[in-house]
């Protein structure tokens, strides 16, 4: 009878234990749009984001339902946690973005960085190198006659 017992509140305790865990592990969703990440928490009052998977180097965004903010591009990692239970890690990738793009103005044109990460532009008269333009996203300058080619700047 006693190993009954025994058992019976072994089993309880075990079941007890998984509902615990259940109701209190921390959750999160990500969405990705261009480099802005957006967290949804369930049960989760931080996210703990790396750029190495041992998350030797953790930034702590604090976090009540949702959060978002732009990064980078690069590989990230990331788990929830709630100051007592941290989450399985993830991953996610941002794709570096190179965009040019021409803009009419009144006093002539402009050549705006449209990508997520900073663009040296080179520009070409005849055939010939003739200077650069380095543009940070969303900058711009004028610009005159000529080739233009622009690749990401490290």
């Amino acid at each position: 009878m006693n190993h009954k017992l025994f058992i019976i509140a072994q089993g309880t305790f075990i079941a007890i234990f998984l509902i615990a865990i259940v109701i209190f592990y921390p959750r999160a969703s990500l969405e990705l749009e261009g480099n802005k990440v957006s967290f949804k928490a369930i049960n989760a009052n931080v996210i703990i984001l790396s750029s190495n998977p041992d998350f030797s180097n953790p930034r702590y965004v604090d976090i009540k339902e949702n959060v978002s903010f732009n990064l980078r591009p690069g590989v990230y990692y990331w788990k929830a946690g709630n100051g007592i239970i941290e989450g399985f890690s993830e991953e996610f990738k941002i794709d570096s973005e190179v965009g040019l793009q021409i803009l009419e103005k009144k006093d002539g044109e402009e050549l705006k960085n449209v990508g997520n990460v900073k663009v040296n532009v080179t520009k070409n008269k005849d055939g010939s190198f003739v200077g650069h333009i380095i543009l940070e996203p969303e900058e711009s300058e004028k610009i005159k006659e000529g080739e233009y080619v622009g690749r990401e700047t490290n």
